[in-house]
């Protein structure tokens, strides 16, 4: 069998970026199509007002700002997607003039005034905690993300290595581990100490959703930060994470990806049960396969005919948006020597719980300080699928979708909506399309 078109790639954010550079080194024509008019999503890069700017007359002219964290964790992901798609992660940095580099601990402040700087590093941070709270309660949390290391090699072929696919992968031995019926505010309480069961909460709002919705195996994130550390960005926009879209997009180039800016997809083109083609305003565009990476009501709602994927449809119905923080950037006169984060803390009871985290890098000859306020998150469907319980899980949406030939990455997949998860969904997706066309290809 043989189709017509390229494959076409919905939505320009990490993971449609990551799918298109992946099947494009792998042999196959690759059409990426994006509404807006950069690529990048969430994390695109962007001008200061001019203002801010004006104001100080500190950065140099065409300094950018983004909203994607400054300090980044697990960078495996990345280096494997520019392995595998064409120069290494390092040296397209290096070519670039950036380079990742260790970040500083993150600098937790608490309501009472109480501040924690904690080490990734396992001996580190049994030492800090010992020395601020005593021998028990660095035991216990020395335990506790023990217990999640282990946690995180049962959810590792979960929807990050490999597609997870259903209720039949969920088995005794992983419901064991994971401890479905428990939640994050559980585990924050049991660890019986207000600074460390904030910094458990924390990782459920950084989720995108709460505490007492979000299962207690996502708490998983700081076994992950122990394991992999703390990067940044060095280089001319120290800490602007953003930089890697430049250097995907660049990869794209080099790849000979198509990409459309500031056009909308507006219709998946499904003939006997296959996708072959999609709608961008009247134009048809024919497609060997559709990685689909915009947000999944968008999808099964509008772009999906509605006598398909009904069971997919009905689950994702049952699923709310993620609350994403607002960002604010403001421009200071003084400089930072380095890129930090700071947690602001904020305890049960005394509003909204949502941590603020505040990042501040160098910016010209001062500091941008950007402000992702948890507090002030509201839904928002490119973010994710926000947890409710731990049936929500496999109420995202699979990478290989029950419309044959159509595969779905994204903030919203099954493995997660951290960037380097989300990067990882548009790996799963280049792999499902590729499997898919050859085998097409064999009968």
């Amino acid at each position: 069998m043989k189709f017509a078109g390229p494959v076409v790639v919905v939505g320009g954010g990490l993971a449609g970026m990551a799918a298109a550079a992946r099947l494009a080194k792998a042999g196959h024509s690759v059409e990426l199509v994006e509404a807006a008019d950069r690529l990048g999503g969430c994390w695109a890069p962007y001008p200061l007002d001019p203002y801010q700017r004006e104001r100080f007359e500190l950065p140099p002219s065409g300094a950018l700002a983004d909203d994607a964290p400054s300090i980044l964790g697990f960078p495996a992901p990345f280096r494997d997607l520019f392995r595998k798609s064409g120069r290494p992660f390092d040296a397209e940095l290096q070519r670039l003039g950036y380079s990742l580099v260790p970040a500083s601990p993150a600098r937790h402040v608490f309501p009472d005034g109480a501040t924690l700087l904690l080490p990734t590093d396992r001996g580190e941070q049994y030492a800090v905690l010992r020395q601020s709270y005593g021998v028990g309660v660095a035991e216990r949390w020395r335990s506790l993300v023990d217990r999640l290391d282990n946690v995180w090699q049962t959810v590792r072929p979960l929807g990050l290595e490999a597609e997870l696919r259903g209720r039949s992968q969920l088995d005794s031995r992983v419901r064991r581990t994971l401890q479905p019926r428990r939640s994050i505010e559980q585990l924050a309480r049991e660890v019986d100490h207000p600074h460390l069961a904030a910094i458990i909460r924390s990782v459920a709002y950084r989720l995108g959703s709460t505490p007492r919705r979000t299962p207690a195996w996502c708490a998983v994130e700081l076994s992950v930060a122990r394991t992999f550390g703390r990067w940044t960005i060095n280089g001319p926009d120290v800490g602007r994470s953003s930089v890697l879209v430049d250097a995907l997009a660049g990869r794209l180039a080099q790849r000979r990806v198509r990409v459309r800016l500031g056009a909308r997809v507006n219709g998946v083109v499904v003939e006997d049960g296959r996708a072959t083609g999609v709608l961008v305003g009247s134009e048809r565009i024919d497609a060997a396969a559709v990685v689909c990476t915009v947000d999944p009501w968008q999808l099964y709602d509008a772009l999906l005919p509605p006598t398909t994927a009904r069971a997919e449809r009905r689950a994702v119905h049952r699923l709310h948006p993620a609350l994403a923080p607002r960002v604010s950037h403001r421009v200071l006169p003084q400089q930072c020597a380095e890129v930090t984060e700071t947690v602001h803390h904020r305890f049960p009871g005394r509003g909204a719980g949502g941590p603020r985290v505040e990042y501040a890098r160098p910016y010209g000859a001062g500091t941008l300080l950007s402000s992702h306020d948890y507090a002030a998150a509201t839904p928002t469907a490119s973010a994710g699928a926000a947890w409710d319980g731990f049936a929500s899980w496999l109420r995202r949406p699979p990478i290989s979708s029950e419309v044959t030939g159509v595969f779905v990455a994204g903030p919203f997949s099954r493995g997660g909506s951290q960037p380097s998860q989300t990067v990882l969904s548009g790996a799963l997706a280049s792999y499902g399309a590729h499997d898919y066309l050859n085998q097409a290809l064999r009968l």
